[in-house]
Formats: structure tokens, C-alpha cells, sequence
């Protein structure tokens, strides 16, 4: 895990293999393994969300609300990794928003996936938004950058 980025941009960086079982049947990474690559990539570095250092489950938890997800180029099964850059476009009082961009991670010349999500932090008992802490703010604010350009439908 690294931090990498432009100046005023912190990106935590995660570096992954494709998996055989992420290819389809068409040669390329299906869909729903993005997904997983997003999720891993964002649980590396929050550690904190929803669980605690054992792995428990906290009093608080951040449910996906929202993905937005435009594939670029077909990631296809190979030796080489790839990286997935994570950061924090976004905080609200509790929500919070993720960009990620999933790259070769040797050249990082090509891109194969920009994505955004938004997440709510909820009081695990009564499923009620909850505000975030100061320490959870800062921890989100160490990676913070500008949000990802999407293209409209």
C-alpha cells in the first residue's frame, strides 16, 4: 500500500493480481470483480470501517448507497498487477464519497476503470445515519483529492 499523487492529490495505492476466477468468458475481467477490486482496495487502506482491529464488528458501519462505474479498457487475465488508487472527493456529516481509478500498475499509463461510490455511516443498532468522529474525518481527509470526471449517460 502506498500514497502516491499529484500535489493536492493523496491517493492511497493498492496493488492486486488478477485472479483466474475474475475472467470471463470473454477473456476479460467481469463487472462484478471490479467491484470486488474497489471494495478490497478501500477496506486496505480504512481498515476502521465497521470493524475493529481484531476484525469485530463496531457500533458504527459504512453501507454502500451508490456506484458509478466507467469501464475504460478491458483488464484481461495476465502476470502483471495492476493498482487500484483510492481517494476522498467528499465528506459529508456522515457520508462519504470514494474515487478510485484502476490502472497498469507499472506504467500507469493505462487506465481500465474510473469509479466513484457514496457511503453512509450507520449506528449498527438502529441503522440510523450517524456523524462521523474527528478521527474518522481526519483518517478520510488524509486522502483527500478532486472527484473523478464521469461520463453522463
Amino acid at each position: 500500500m502506498d500514497n502516491v499523487g499529484a500535489p493536492g492529490t493523496r491517493r492511497g495505492r493498492v496493488v492486486m493480481q488478477v485472479r483466474w476466477s475474475d475472467v470471463d468468458l470473454f477473456g476479460h475481467v467481469n463487472n462484478a470483480a471490479y467491484l470486488g477490486y474497489l471494495d478490497d482496495a478501500r477496506f486496505t487502506l480504512f481498515p476502521s470501517m465497521g470493524v475493529d482491529e481484531t476484525g469485530a464488528l463496531t457500533a458504527s458501519m459504512l453501507v454502500v448507497v451508490k456506484h458509478e462505474i466507467e469501464y475504460l479498457a478491458a483488464l484481461t487475465y495476465r502476470p502483471a498487477p495492476f493498482a487500484v488508487e483510492v481517494w476522498v472527493p467528499r465528506i459529508g456529516r456522515s457520508s462519504v464519497d470514494f474515487a478510485y481509478e484502476i490502472l497498469d500498475a507499472a506504467s500507469s499509463s493505462t487506465v481500465f476503470l474510473r469509479a466513484r461510490s457514496r457511503m453512509v455511516q450507520l449506528d449498527a443498532a438502529t441503522h440510523a445515519p450517524r456523524a462521523f468522529t474527528t478521527e474518522e474525518r481526519a483518517a478520510f481527509e488524509a486522502y483527500e483529492g478532486v472527484a473523478p470526471e464521469l461520463h453522463g449517460w
